[in-house]
Order: structure tokens, then C-alpha cells, then sequence
């Protein structure tokens, strides 16, 4: 039985939109583990990883999947398992999830490096599992070719390097990626095992996911919190001003803002938005949040400020949930086409 490791050059890189790809185009009996997790999440009174959960649900893994994370709290795992103890319950999960499979994909948490300091790095699980790296790059050229050759460097002696997968492409930058990477990362003997584009359908995510992500209050429209987030637009500018970009008038945005921009957000509940998300624990108008509730359009309360809530909100909306059955095709069509599944699963 064969594993593959995947880790990335950077957090939010895609490593399991890759991993999903590959499972669901590769006719073999896949298994998953992901032994640290990085996405936690409540489900059936438990404690799970999201990314695992996916895996279980599209793939009809068993249990173990979703048992086999040891925890979210790198202090909590040390506590729990000395070094010994800890290497033995690692391969005893793996041996349980690979029962009947032909392919274990490992995923790692965040990126290559995290975990380091209890041996659950990306180097660390591929030696324990005997297993090659698949690395998932994103990012502009200089970038990708920076961390890559540094990486590949590290790995020397202790891990093969399976090659890359350059993710979440633009139309723009593809020509230029197709042309600049190759030739360096053959010179260290890297391959390029595909260039996956960079798809709008993979970002959307729900206001109800929003809500439960940032652990924020509902104030309106609880009714309409299964509408789809399209687009995220901070609210910078007064009603007047907003109203004069076209981007404003786009269709399913969540808007982020804080409650005392009564014109910003009563301009935003006239148009098509899927939900708005207040700021700093500011509530605004009575009024406005009866009209929000007569109209169904979420309204929801953070205690952050504007810039973190946005970069939240912009992380959780990529995210693959178990029920993104539009996201489960779109992923499979895209791995097909793009990844070099031969070279991958060789």
C-alpha cells in the first residue's frame, strides 16, 4: 500500500482541494488522514477536522477517518503522548484508515513546516509513512520558485519530492507560470504534476458558515442564512459613493461594516445581498434590522474590527464543506483535466 504526503508552500494554499481531486479521479480505493488538525469544527456532539469530515462524507470513509485526528492544541497532543507513544498511535491510525485501500493521501496542517516541533511536519509524517511529498504551491512566480527551490533543498536526503501543483491560477498569469516555472524546476529534477485555474464556484460559502466560524450573534434575517456568499465587499465608502460602482450592484455579496453606517447598509439591503456582517459589536437602527428581518437577509454581529473580520470572512468562504455537492464536480472535472494523475499516482 502506497502513500502520498501533501503539504503546501503556504497556509490556504489548497492542499485539499488537490487531495479531493486526486481521490475522486484516481479509480483506486483512496484513504485520508490528517492527523493534526487545522480546521476545527463541531458535528454530532464532537470535536472534528473539516477538511477530514469532506473526505469522509464524498469519499464513504469509515470512522477512522474522522477518529484519527489527534487534536487541534499542539500543548494538549504533548501532554497526551510522549514521543514513543506518540509515533505508535500516529501508525496505528493509518493502519486502521488503510485497511482494504489502494492509496493513503496525508495531509498535513497549514503548510510544510507546521507541527515541527512534535515531528508532525510534512518531512516528519512522509518518513514516518514512508511516503513521497506532493507540494501545492500558490502565489506569483518569484514566489513559487522561491519557496519550491527551498523546500526541494530541505527534502534532500530525507524525503522524495513527488513535484508540485501550482494552485488557484488566473487566466492572466497562466501563460506566464507555464513558461517561467518548468525550466527551473527541472533543473533540480522537480516536476510540475499540474496548474489548477483559479475558480469563483470554489469560493462561495453560506452566511449560516459565517456564522458559526466567527462564533457571531444573528441579529437579523436567520431565515436567509443558507444564502450563498458570491462576492465579499468591505464598506469603505458612504452610500452616495458606493452606489457609483458597479461592484456594488453585484449580485449575493456579504457586505462588512460596522453598524453606524445606517446608509451603507440600508443601500446594501436594496440591493441582491446575501448577508451583512457588523463589526466591532456596533448594532445599527432598529428599523434597519426590522427591514433586514422583513426581507430575510442576514445581519450578523462581530467583535472584530473591519480588516480582520475581512480576512476571516474571506478564508471561511474558500473552505469545502461535506454538502458542497456543486464544489465536489466542479473539483473532480477540474483535477481531471489539469493534474498529471499517471505521474501522481506512479
Amino acid at each position: 500500500m502506497k502513500s502520498l504526503t501533501i503539504t503546501s508552500t503556504r497556509t490556504a494554499a489548497g492542499k485539499t482541494t488537490v487531495g479531493l481531486g486526486i481521490a475522486l479521479n484516481s479509480g483506486l480505493k483512496c484513504g485520508y488522514y490528517k492527523p493534526y488538525g487545522d480546521h476545527l469544527v463541531y458535528s454530532k456532539k464532537n470535536l472534528h477536522d473539516l477538511d477530514a469530515m469532506v473526505f469522509h462524507d464524498w469519499l464513504e470513509l469509515g470512522n477512522e477517518v474522522l477518529d484519527g485526528t489527534l487534536g487541534f492544541d499542539a500543548d494538549k497532543i504533548i501532554s497526551t503522548w510522549n514521543r514513543q507513544e506518540l509515533d505508535a498511535v500516529l501508525k496505528n491510525n493509518l493502519e486502521a484508515i488503510a485497511k482494504g485501500k489502494d492509496i493513503m493521501l496525508v495531509e498535513t496542517a497549514r503548510n510544510y513546516s507546521f507541527g515541527g516541533h512534535m515531528d508532525m511536519d510534512s518531512v516528519s509524517l512522509a518518513q514516518r509513512f514512508d511516503s513521497d511529498i506532493l507540494l501545492v504551491a500558490e502565489g506569483d512566480v518569484p514566489l513559487i520558485l522561491d519557496k519550491v527551490m527551498a523546500i526541494s533543498k530541505c527534502l534532500e536526503g530525507m524525503v522524495k519530492l513527488k513535484g508540485i501543483v501550482v494552485n488557484k491560477v488566473s487566466e492572466e498569469d497562466r501563460e506566464k507560470i507555464e513558461i517561467e516555472i518548468p525550466p527551473v524546476l527541472e533543473r533540480r529534477g522537480i516536476k510540475l504534476l499540474g496548474i489548477l485555474p483559479k475558480i469563483q464556484e470554489l469560493k462561495r460559502g453560506t452566511m449560516r458558515l459565517v456564522l458559526e466560524k466567527l462564533n457571531a450573534n444573528i441579529v437579523a434575517g436567520s431565515d436567509g442564512l443558507d444564502k450563498v456568499i458570491e462576492v465579499v465587499q468591505v464598506g469603505a465608502l458612504s452610500a452616495e459613493q458606493a452606489m457609483k460602482m458597479p461592484t456594488f450592484f453585484k449580485d449575493n455579496k456579504a457586505l462588512i461594516t460596522g453598524g453606524d453606517r445606517a446608509d451603507l447598509i440600508f443601500a446594501s439591503l436594496n440591493t441582491n445581498t446575501a448577508g451583512i456582517i457588523l463589526t466591532n459589536n456596533i448594532l445599527p437602527h432598529p428599523k434597519i434590522i426590522a427591514k433586514a428581518e422583513d426581507m430575510n437577509i442576514p445581519i450578523i454581529s462581530v467583535h472584530m474590527d473591519t480588516f480582520t473580520t475581512a480576512k476571516a470572512v474571506e478564508h471561511i468562504v474558500a473552505e469545502i464543506t461535506p454538502g458542497d455537492e456543486d464544489k465536489k464536480q466542479l473539483i473532480k472535472d477540474m483535477a481531471k483535466k489539469e493534474l498529471d494523475m499517471d505521474a501522481i499516482l506512479n
